[in-house]
């Protein structure tokens, strides 16, 4: 079999990849280039699209058998109820739930949810056995999802290039995706009860860390796929076993071999975080040497079509418009503080040239 894990930062800053057990025997990316089914880690937008409906993990939700109907799942565990709640259903990976939940929900309200956390991968719509991951995605992509739900702001777009915290236009892009997307308090704290549950008690409990942890194991059919996605701290980390055939795997689901993989990262992770091991920096480059600024000091007011309008950039301080609305001179100010509104200065009268008088 074959692995790949992605560590990101909630921002979606990638820190590790790893595409294979052997790069020199293949160097196929399973990370970012193989499209794979998630199994049960799919189950997160089935959920969330409830928690976004209103509904609590204390709800009750039928766990019979389903025994009518063209497309009959059923629990890998074997075991049934006639009523569960949403926490324990998902804790213990319910197949039966999940497609009954995403009956109530409808399967359009789930296929937005996954879009509005990024993903990108075709959806079928009026497939049940799409709550149950049946819709093939990349391990980026899945990871990057999860690591909406970390930050509380999505979508996270992946990038390998750490962004600069100290950037105002990076400090103002988090803020405003902030402020419009997002779950309601309630909304994200019921899917973090679900989350850690599956780690406390559930199906993931080999992921468990001493700290705060939270994720979806994940097992498609025949065992062809097993993952485990979650987070912990300040990372969010994806791990899937497969095979490159598609052949199902001996004896691997995602709450064991896949967890106790992301268990044993995360450990490790967390200990260089806290600078024990933490490997030697890499020497910057001398921005005086080779590598030439090149921002302008000073560009001055930009004008912006024929209405008057000027974008002033300030360095390290922000952007500065001045436009006219409604008749009255403004000045739109955006910096580290936030954006202030205020009367623009009236621009300096010259006074009147008079023509000297002749005599007399």
């Amino acid at each position: 079999a074959q692995v790949a894990l992605v560590a990101m930062r909630p921002n979606g800053e990638v820190v590790a990849m790893i595409g294979g057990k052997d790069y020199a025997q293949s160097p196929f990316n399973r990370a970012t280039q193989a499209r794979r089914q998630p199994g049960s880690t799919f189950k997160l937008f089935v959920y969330l699209a409830a928690m976004e409906d209103g509904m609590k993990p204390s709800d009750l939700i039928d766990n019979t058998a389903i025994t009518s109907g063209s497309y009959q799942p059923q629990n890998a565990s074997g075991h049934y109820s006639s009523t569960i709640t949403l926490e324990d259903a998902f804790a213990r990976s319910s197949n039966v739930a999940a497609v009954r939940l995403m009956q109530k929900v409808g399967d359009r309200k789930v296929i937005g949810t996954a879009r509005k956390l990024g993903v990108t991968a075709p959806l079928a719509e009026g497939d049940p056995s799409l709550a149950l991951g049946t819709s093939s995605m990349t391990l980026m992509e899945l990871t990057a999802a999860y690591a909406g739900v970390a930050a509380n702001s999505f979508p996270v777009r992946p990038h390998a290039i750490p962004q600069d915290k100290s950037s105002w236009l990076v400090w103002a892009g988090d803020r405003i995706r902030a402020w419009t997307s997002g779950l309601s308090y309630s909304e994200h704290a019921n899917m973090e009860d679900l989350l850690r549950s599956v780690v406390t008690r559930g199906t993931g409990r080999a992921a468990g860390l001493s700290m705060p942890s939270y994720g979806k194991t994940g097992t498609s059919q025949d065992n062809r796929d097993a993952l485990f996605v979650g987070y912990a701290g300040d990372l969010v980390v994806g791990v899937w076993i497969g095979n490159d055939d598609n052949s199902p795997l001996r004896g691997i689901h995602g709450g064991g071999l896949p967890a106790r993989i992301w268990h044993d990262f995360m450990v490790q992770a967390q200990r260089q975080g806290s600078g024990q091991s933490r490997p030697a920096a890499l020497p910057t480059v001398d921005p005086d040497g080779p590598v030439q600024p090149l921002d302008e000091p000073d560009m001055g007011p930009i004008p912006l079509g024929d209405s008057g309008a000027q974008l002033q950039i300030h360095p390290n301080e922000g952007v500065t418009l001045t436009t006219d609305v409604k008749g009255m001179p403004v000045e739109i100010r955006l910096n580290q503080d936030g954006v202030s509104v205020t009367p623009s200065p009236p621009a300096p009268v010259k006074p009147e040239q008079t023509l000297p008088q002749p005599p007399g």
